[in-house]
């Protein structure tokens, strides 16, 4: 014990290795690892090695909680449960509940009401699983608290993990990836490197021991922010100090005394206990107004960790003095690229020093945008070059022009000055533009440039390196063969072109024959159509008529040759007439004989202009080049071609009748039975039966159907088919409920009075209600309707005995049993006895 003034003595144990309980002075321990103590005095202690949790009154006497002494994990009355290398130990105010961390076995354990049990964790499974307690795992959980919400706050150890567990079990990680380090942060990216023992003060803040780290750790209530307390990570040491001053030499236990606001430390590899005090309740919040914390090269390091009731700040970088302000506001000058953390603490007017976390600042490096293409960019009068950067949050070219590419046309130098994400600036270097001229661009016709059409003129360029015509020509020259407009554009050998100005070749008007109507012209057989040329001086068709229309009647191509006043010979493209039948105009895309409920899809020949007719009357509003049908009757098609109706041919559709839904009737059965069942349908249709309204298990043929013996209640669906092959629109559902059978059974004794034989039956009949009996004894009472009944034969003899047993259903079972009563014993006497 330590008191409040530093003064040690020996409370409980002789300093040798034991287990005796009893007054304090002769009760023994073997390397207790953690106490705990309840608003009555009472302490708790986890005395690991011997496999026990002992409690200590306030007067010092020593008595066993729970535990056999031998290592274990046997849950259940507190005398014989058995605890495997308990390092942790925490109770309820009230000392009603006791919680361990059993360190070897991977789980929490609960004692309660004198009896032992896991309150999280799978012995023996080392894991890092959240969840209920019957899923979560730990990996050796060491020290333990309880926090104020009656939670169980765990060091899991080797998952470098801080752990939750509510009063039922539940299991959460607060802090820690699991992964040995020493990053300070946000819990769930903030790193342990075996963490030993937690504590809680009075703020809801959480004290860490981090073992191997040799600091102690701080998770603000709240934010859930971890940051490193006292020590330096990896620095080893006993030295005293404020935060990052002081050393230890692997921490183990921690707690935190309300009375004085004070935190001890067990300095296990210093043997020391260390006290952490006259600290602030208040932590600083250290501050940038920098986004993200991120400077720009060349940016002051503006901090600020102003907070009431502090003065005289002293904000350091890697425990060396940055800079100091009364106010807490601070501007360092600028820092080289990379990482930079800073912390500050400060003195309240109480004297107390508070620290703040630690914050780390990005100082990003100078950069230089590149412009692409770079260097010395050459392009030709007239063009125009792009330039472009990677992409930026903003732009500021030398131009003036604020986006990510540009085009510049004139020479001179071109800078450009970005902004990236995080507002930092960046200037690039210098492209220089040169501009070159371009060569001239002439064309020169060589004849005249209206020509008949078919005819071609031949135009020349100026000269240049290479040429490239409107017509997708390379050569110097190039023969006109349509009419239009023409350019070129000439390169020089410096790659830089210019185009001309058009010339324009023309035909002669009407020196070229054109056939109206022109492409495909489809006709209906007996139809004809006028073929007309364009005006001409003479004509000449491909079936040799000379006028200027034709009329054709039969299938074919047609072409034309002209000749114009100005003495143009023109040949038209080919006009084609195809010739079809009134058969033709009509089509099924599929049978045109179906069953009730189907459909075939007609189709005219002709996509616009028709008119569907049914049984010889117009269908309101069916114009479409399809018509889906339905119904038995003729169909036919009209279309309006060449400004008049053609019909087609009509087109039988025929829809055959679906036969009646068969007439079922359900009925009811005892279990067992192979009943018959009957379904009615029309003359000359066939009945198929399934165990589904649709699709199913085929299951036979016929109007009547015999059902396999039956156990249950079921449906059977009959499904007609007409003479046409067409099916009933529904299937017919054949109820079968199927009653319990009774089971007859019985068993008899035999008793002899006088020369008579009682027999008393012993009804083991199942399911039944009423009982009906045979005894086959011609000499008395032959029947009886009792369940257990007796008779008596006169006689000796074997009977057959037949029960009948039925049910409230009318289901009905029997037995038959041959009965023997009396007997033909004869007993053999001996007059003589003999030994051999």
């Amino acid at each position: 014990k330590i008191d409040i003034n530093g003064t040690v003595s020996t409370f409980a144990g002789t300093g040798s290795v034991g287990g005796t309980d009893g007054p304090g002075s002769t009760a023994s321990f073997y390397e207790p690892r953690a106490v705990a103590c309840d608003t009555s005095g009472n302490i708790y202690v986890a005395d690991t090695r011997n496999y026990k949790i002992r409690k200590i009154t306030p007067a010092g006497v020593v008595t066993t909680l729970a535990g056999t002494g031998t290592f274990g994990t046997t849950n259940g009355p507190a005398a014989i449960a058995q605890f495997g290398f308990p390092t942790g130990v925490c109770v309820t105010p009230d000392g009603a509940s006791v919680f361990v961390a059993d360190h070897n076995t991977h789980v929490i354990r609960k004692i309660f009401n004198g009896q032992v049990s896991d309150l999280a964790g799978i012995a023996y499974i080392a894991g890092s699983n959240d969840g209920n307690n019957t899923v979560a795992t730990f990996s050796h959980p060491v020290g333990i608290e309880i926090d104020g919400s009656g939670n169980i706050l765990v060091a899991d150890e080797w998952n470098n993990k801080i752990r939750k567990v509510s009063t039922i079990g539940n299991v959460t990680s607060i802090a820690g990836t699991g992964a040995a380090g020493s990053a300070d942060g946000p819990a769930a990216s903030a790193m342990f490197n075996f963490p030993e023992d937690v504590t809680i003060d009075n703020l809801g803040n959480i004290f860490i021991t981090d073992g191997a780290n040799n600091t102690i750790r701080k998770i603000a209530n709240g934010t859930l922010t971890v940051s490193t307390y006292a020590g330096t990570a990896s620095v080893v040491g006993a030295t005293n100090g404020t935060g990052p001053a002081a050393s230890f030499n692997y921490p183990i236990g921690i707690a935190f005394s309300p009375f004085n606001k004070v935190i001890y430390v067990t300095d296990a590899d210093n043997h020391l206990i260390r006290r952490i005090a006259g600290l602030s309740s208040l932590t600083l919040n250290l501050t940038t107004t920098a986004i993200n914390n991120t400077f720009c090269f060349g940016d002051s390091i503006y901090l600020d960790a102003s907070t009431a009731g502090f003065n005289g700040y002293v904000f350091e970088e890697g425990g060396t003095t940055a800079g100091t302000s009364s106010n807490g506001i601070i501007s360092l000058p600028p820092h080289s690229a990379g990482q930079h953390t800073f912390t500050c603490y400060s003195t309240d007017n109480n004297g107390a020093v508070a620290f703040s976390q630690p914050l780390t600042i990005t100082v990003l490096p100078q950069f230089t945008p590149a412009i692409a293409p770079a260097g010395n960019v050459s392009f030709c009068n007239g063009d125009s070059v792009m330039l472009s950067s990677q992409p930026w949050a903003s732009y500021l070219w030398s131009t003036g022009a604020t986006t990510q590419n540009i085009y510049i046309n004139t020479g001179g130098p071109v800078t450009l000055t970005v902004t990236n994400s995080s507002g930092c600036k960046g200037t690039s270097a210098t492209t220089n533009a040169s501009v070159t001229s371009g060569p001239a661009a002439v064309i020169t016709p060589a004849s005249a440039t209206t020509v008949c059409a078919g005819d071609s003129v031949l135009l020349n360029a100026s000269a240049g390196t290479s040429w490239l015509w409107s017509n997708g020509e390379t050569t110097q020259s190039i023969y006109a063969t349509i009419a239009g407009n023409y350019i070129v554009s000439v390169s020089n050998s410096a790659g830089c072109s210019t185009s001309s100005s058009p010339v324009a070749i023309s035909n002669f008007a009407g020196s070229q024959a054109v056939i109206s109507p022109s492409g495909i012209t489809t006709l209906v057989q007996g139809d004809s159509v006028v073929l007309t040329s364009n005006t001409a001086n003479t004509y000449l068709w491909s079936n040799s008529a000379t006028t200027q229309s034709i009329v054709v009647y039969s299938n074919g191509f047609y072409t034309l040759t002209i000749t114009t006043s100005n003495g143009c010979q023109s040949v038209s493209s080919a006009a084609q007439v195809v010739v079809i039948s009134t058969s033709q105009l009509i089509s099924a895309t599929g049978a045109t004989t179906f069953c009730q409920g189907g459909n075939v899809v007609l189709q005219s020949f002709f996509s616009q202009g028709n008119q569907w007719y049914f049984n010889g009357q117009p269908l309101p509003g069916e114009t479409n080049q399809q018509l889906t049908a339905i119904d038995s009757g003729y169909y036919l098609v009209a279309a309006y071609q060449n400004n008049h109706w053609v019909y087609s041919d009509s087109l039988l559709v025929t829809v055959n009748s679906s036969p009646q839904v068969a007439t079922v009737t359900d009925t009811t059965v005892c279990s067992g039975t192979t009943p018959f069942i009957e379904a009615i349908s029309d003359a000359g249709t066939t009945v198929d039966w399934y165990d589904q309204d649709i699709g199913g298990t085929f299951l036979g043929s016929g109007n009547i159907f015999q059902c396999p013996p039956l156990s249950q209640s079921i449906t059977f669906y009959a499904e007609v088919t007409g003479p046409n092959g067409c099916k009933a629109t529904d299937r017919a559902a054949l109820n079968i409920q199927v009653n319990l059978s009774p089971a007859a059974d019985f068993g008899y004794t035999v008793t002899q009075q006088g020369s008579s034989y009682v027999v008393l039956f012993q009804n083991l009949s199942q399911s039944a209600s009423g009982y009906t009996w045979f005894f086959n004894d011609i000499t008395g009472q032959d029947t009886s309707a009792l369940t257990q009944p007796s008779h008596t034969f006169n006689t000796s003899g074997t009977y057959n005995v037949t029960l009948i047993a039925s049910n409230t259903y009318g289901c009905i079972d029997s037995v038959n049993k041959l009965v023997t009563v009396g007997g033909t014993d004869d007993w053999f006497i001996p007059t003589t006895y003999s030994k051999q």
